[in-house]
């Protein structure tokens, strides 16, 4: 009885560390998405120009996602995560301090690069302690690591801008990313229990993955669900990224309300995991859970397409507060439900790694080439196309069911 209290104490106490990590990831990944309103103004460049610093984060983090998806089983998992954090704080500190726009983009680079590490590394990390009755649970609570880290930096952002001081937001990061990686590395060995330089392990054998093959069902559900990926992150960081300046130039917000305002899309992405877990229970069947998701997303940008001539920034506000929740939601069933759900099938560090590398694809367009759409056509052409493709989303998901059903079995997996 003992020894299972002190399990279940070191594995909420490991789960909470790898939440307080990923979380705080965020003041290093997000802050210049936060402020591009404001570093157009101060620095005299159009959409596209700033969007390009956020494509070459995304590049190198995508990249990254996958190359470390792959390699992770080999890493020392104390010592990778303390130094992407600590490279994560420097890249902050040097963008708060350059005075030139032509070098952001290459400490943002360096920062993706830095920062990709992690996703993979968690989720092998946990798929190697967790019981089985934990994993729903840890799911629900990862989940909430990036609406929360969203919310912390817009909400500071929002602040800092109406100061006019906005590039505090960097300092910030580079002061309170290293406390986290000296926690992380520190604790680390106490949670953890370790059975080589490289190989941390397991708990009353969970860590014990003994794949088994990959079926021609399951093929199929990760070739979706990659493309998933890359949508979902296409709109997901599409209205990180983009819904202040819309904001700003639809509706004449300021920028200090319009990033303020912006904080109702990580409020409610809190609940997007929650919200497919609750969905899980009753479409067993990720794929077609997803497209399900998209379907709901595809309906509520239709609203707002419908309301931008009336000028009703409320409903807007609230329409792509909602698809937030909903991407948010797909996002999780994507890099951590699957990977997670399927352990016994494939390595799970290596699948989180690669869904998070497609979904980061899309991140990567989302920069760069929805501001330059924007630039060419208005917002109104950028959210007709975050329309078409949770549309087309919808289609494929329904044409895989559908193929399915009359091959008489599911081409997508279930848990």
């Amino acid at each position: 009885m003992t020894s299972n209290k002190k399990r279940t104490s070191r594995t909420a106490l490991l789960v909470a560390l790898c939440w307080l990590v990923y979380t705080a990831s965020y003041l290093g990944k997000l802050g210049y998405s936060a402020n591009i309103t404001e570093i157009e103004r101060v620095y005299g460049v159009t959409h596209a120009s700033a969007g390009m610093v956020s494509t070459f984060f995304f590049f190198a983090y995508g990249v990254g996602q996958i190359i470390n998806g792959i390699l992770c089983k080999r890493y020392n998992l104390r010592q990778i995560v303390f130094v992407s954090l600590m490279i994560s704080g420097l890249m902050n500190c040097l963008v708060g301090i350059t005075p030139s726009f032509a070098l952001i983009k290459y400490f943002w680079l360096v920062n993706g690069a830095a920062l990709s590490v992690l996703w993979a590394s968690l989720v092998r990390l946990l798929s190697e302690n967790l019981d089985e009755c934990d994993i729903n649970r840890t799911i629900i609570i990862l989940g909430t690591t990036v609406p929360a880290g969203t919310l912390i930096v817009y909400g500071l952002s929002a602040l800092l801008v109406a100061l006019d001081c906005y590039v505090l937001i960097f300092y910030i990061a580079a002061i309170l990313l290293p406390p986290v990686a000296l926690l992380w590395f520190f604790s680390y060995p106490s949670l953890v229990k370790s059975t080589g330089a490289n190989v941390e392990v397991e708990i009353s054998g969970a860590g014990q993955l003994h794949n088994s093959p990959i079926s021609g069902k399951l093929w199929d559900s990760i070739c979706v669900l990659a493309f998933f990926a890359i949508a979902v992150n296409l709109v997901k960081d599409g209205l990180t990224t983009w819904v202040p300046m819309i904001l700003k130039e639809t509706y004449a917000l300021p920028n200090y309300m319009s990033i303020l305002s912006t904080l109702l899309l990580p409020i409610l992405a809190l609940f997007g995991t929650a919200v497919a877990i609750r969905l899980n229970k009753k479409i067993k069947d990720l794929v077609f859970l997803s497209a399900v998701m998209f379907f709901m997303s595809a309906l509520l940008i239709g609203a707002v397409i419908l309301c931008l001539p009336t000028g009703l920034v409320a409903v807007t506000l609230a329409s792509f507060a909602l698809v937030s929740c909903l991407m948010s939601g797909i996002n999780n069933i994507i890099t951590s439900m699957a990977p997670l759900y399927w352990k016994e099938n494939i390595n799970p560090g290596l699948l989180a790694g690669v869904f998070n590398g497609f979904c980061y694809a899309g991140s990567t367009v989302s920069a760069y080439g929805l501001g330059a759409i924007a630039d060419r056509g208005g917002w109104e052409a950028v959210i007709w196309l975050l329309f078409g493709l949770c549309a087309f989303a919808v289609a494929l998901g329904g044409v895989c069911f559908t193929l399915g059903k009359v091959r008489g079995r599911s081409s997508i997996a279930s848990n």
